[in-house]
């Protein structure tokens, strides 16, 4: 007897594959190719090509994609329907981020204690108040 694991069924509308669900959120969390390849680890050309493929990317990339834009791997494949949660980030301090992953590692580790001097001042003013 052989012994099968059933597959979730993945919902394709009418035109809209995982390219063009993947360029939809994109687009509505307001980021370039070259931005959303910055947040997880593409770079722009591969984004290009996901939104242009049919086919699902590899799995740590899908993990990446859903977890930058809030949504399942199920929803990024279309087996659910994608919820709206938009995102509410500053693009101005994303695109520094993006800078600041360029610069060398000890320049980087100088900037990343300054910032997390002012991040533990905040929280002490934060407890205090």
């Amino acid at each position: 007897m052989e012994w099968s694991v059933p597959r979730k069924k993945i919902v394709q509308r009418e035109g809209e594959g995982f390219g063009r669900r993947l360029a939809k959120l994109r687009e509505e969390a307001g980021l370039s190719q070259k931005a959303l390849g910055a947040l997880v680890g593409l770079s722009p050309r591969m984004v290009a090509y996901y939104e242009g493929r049919s086919a699902l990317p590899p799995g740590h990339v899908l993990a990446a994609l859903g977890e930058a834009f809030g949504v399942s791997a199920d929803e990024l494949m279309g087996a659910k329907p994608t919820r709206a949660k938009p995102l509410h980030r500053n693009q101005r301090l994303w695109r520094r981020f993006a800078q600041i992953e360029k610069l060398p590692v000890r320049d980087r580790k100088e900037l990343f204690s300054v910032i997390d001097a002012y991040l533990d001042r905040h929280r002490l003013t934060q407890r205090a108040g």
